[in-house]
């Protein structure tokens, strides 16, 4: 099966505005309590910073970061969520610049003092592209922070609830997972690793984000992140 850029576009941009309306100004319960506290301490303090948000989705970490007084351009392909975070800025500006491309093909002549991708290279065919031109987007010495599923615990269904436990059978291999309005693509954690590394980027930090017990009573579905990852970010800065 050949899965193309343009065809997960086309599903992520069938998002409907219930889902939009669902999934709030603060993202989804897992972004709350795991993403956004992780990526906003790795970016630090954004004040007058210039920051690109890599597949902003609704654009509700480009407000956050606005809000904190970052210069912010949120990149985002799918249509309907890119229309969603554009009428946002229109409705109540915070100096949000929003473009509707794809990042395997986005180039930008300003250089960003940070580039931020929360839960997208997972969800690209072409990911080397959009990582190579999130890299390239960076000034010298500037941070690139992105979120992933992870890809050592994957759970494509409920083993956590049923079983307590998440079984590794496929690890190594690269492979497509069919998912409610598109693809995601399995790939071992060292792909995204060397592509950081064979860019020009050095490491600085991996977080695998922990939940508070307290807080995984809110959800059944936290229970299995408070003992294994969901989620692994990394934070490389460029050479």
């Amino acid at each position: 099966m050949s899965i193309t850029n343009q065809s997960v576009i086309q599903g992520w941009s069938k998002v409907t505005d219930q889902e939009i309306d669902a999934f709030g100004d603060s993202g989804d319960f897992f972004r709350q309590h795991l993403l956004n506290p992780t990526l906003l301490d790795l970016l630090g303090d954004v004040n007058g910073k210039t920051i690109l948000d890599a597949g902003c989705g609704t654009g509700y970490l480009s407000r956050m970061l606005a809000r904190k007084g970052a210069k912010v351009t949120g990149v985002e392909p799918g249509e309907s969520m890119f229309k969603f975070a554009d009428s946002k800025e229109k409705e109540a500006p915070l100096g949000i610049t929003y473009l509707q491309e794809d990042l395997s093909e986005f180039h930008s002549e300003e250089k960003f003092d940070s580039v931020v991708s929360n839960m997208v290279f997972m969800d690209i065919p072409r990911y080397e592209n959009a990582m190579h031109n999130c890299i390239d987007s960076l000034k010298p010495h500037g941070s690139f922070i992105f979120s992933i599923s992870h890809p050592c615990f994957e759970d494509v269904g409920d083993e956590w609830e049923d079983k307590k436990q998440v079984v590794v059978k496929e690890y190594l291999k690269v492979y497509e997972i069919k998912r409610h309005h598109a693809y995601s693509f399995h790939r071992p954690l060292s792909i995204y690793i060397n592509q950081i590394i064979e860019n020009g980027c050095e490491i600085v930090k991996m977080i695998e984000p922990k939940l508070d017990e307290v807080v995984a009573q809110e959800n059944p579905r936290g229970q299995r992140d408070v003992h294994i990852p969901s989620f692994v970010i990394i934070h490389a800065v460029r050479k």
